[in-house]
């Protein structure tokens, strides 16, 4: 694997990540098996996520409402086993068929189905919801769907849904790394690539924050869902 690109996907996932407050796990492992073993770029993203995490909620965090997020947050980090259970035991490329499938959900839901509708989700889901984000985040480092629905159909203003975001993908973050950590996940070679990348995904960060006025949300999110939709289409077909 070419460590150079690599730092490259990961920072331009950074950039993702300032530019629309979420993603970088999406994107990261939507580019990265492209280039290296899907079972390495899980828990190489899920440490970077960790660090992208606190970057973005502490440019937030006057904003956040524990009492509303604390529910979904311990849920969240409870999902995580069950996706971590799935990394270790399933075969690699059924993995990607099914982060194949889940993109492609993603993107069909952003594109025909946000624009009329978004459902509001009751508080009591909050639970559900968290443990769906947990265990996909374990699998795939791409829990972010479910948790975003959740919250953009919450009368919540827009930095306290950035802090409260942060905080859940945080939680499930720490429980993540912990538990890949301790079942061997995190090969001693992605080591030099993890520092390697450190400090252009914080640049990347920084670049899409200062873009994010510029950008029209509504063509900022066709253009990722499409993204998605055709590398979702790509993991599923793959031989």
């Amino acid at each position: 694997m070419s460590t150079a690109v690599i730092v490259a996907i990961l920072a331009f996932a950074g950039f993702a990540q300032g530019l629309t407050g979420f993603g970088f796990g999406l994107v990261s492992m939507a580019l990265l098996p492209l280039c290296m073993d899907f079972k390495d770029a899980v828990p190489l993203v899920a440490v970077l996520n960790l660090l992208v995490c606190v970057a973005t909620l502490l440019t937030a965090w006057r904003h956040l409402a524990w009492r509303r997020i604390a529910p979904m947050a311990f849920a969240s980090a409870l999902g995580v086993p069950l996706g971590v259970w799935a990394l270790v035991r399933w075969e690699a490329r059924w993995l990607l068929v099914v982060l194949g499938a889940w993109m492609i959900a993603f993107a069909v839901s952003e594109l025909a189905l946000a624009r009329w509708w978004r459902p509001r989700f009751p508080a009591w889901s909050a639970w559900p919801v968290g443990l769906a984000s947990g265990a996909l985040g374990g699998a795939f480092n791409a829990g972010g769907p479910p948790v975003i629905a959740y919250m953009y159909s919450q009368p919540w203003g827009k930095e306290e849904t950035v802090a409260a975001l942060q905080v859940v993908f945080g939680a499930s973050a720490i429980v993540r790394v912990a538990f890949m950590g301790g079942a061997g996940l995190m090969p001693a070679e992605l080591w030099p690539v993890l520092a390697a990348a450190v400090v252009p995904v914080l640049v990347g960060i920084a670049v899409g924050a200062r873009l994010l006025r510029r950008m029209p949300g509504a063509a900022l999110k066709t253009l990722a869902a499409a993204f998605f939709l055709v590398m979702g289409v790509k993991y599923l077909l793959a031989p």
